[in-house]
């Protein structure tokens, strides 16, 4: 179970990191909306 909850919370941590490093300037995810700019 910590093992799946391990690479769920990795692949958020990616999502985020890939979601702010954008060529629009940095994002913010928002549930319910997906990505939005800040």
């Amino acid at each position: 179970m910590s093992k799946i909850y391990l690479i769920l919370l990795m692949a958020i941590a990616l999502a985020f990191a890939s979601g702010c490093k954008t060529d629009s300037g940095s994002r913010e995810f928002v549930p319910g909306k997906g990505w939005v700019p800040n």
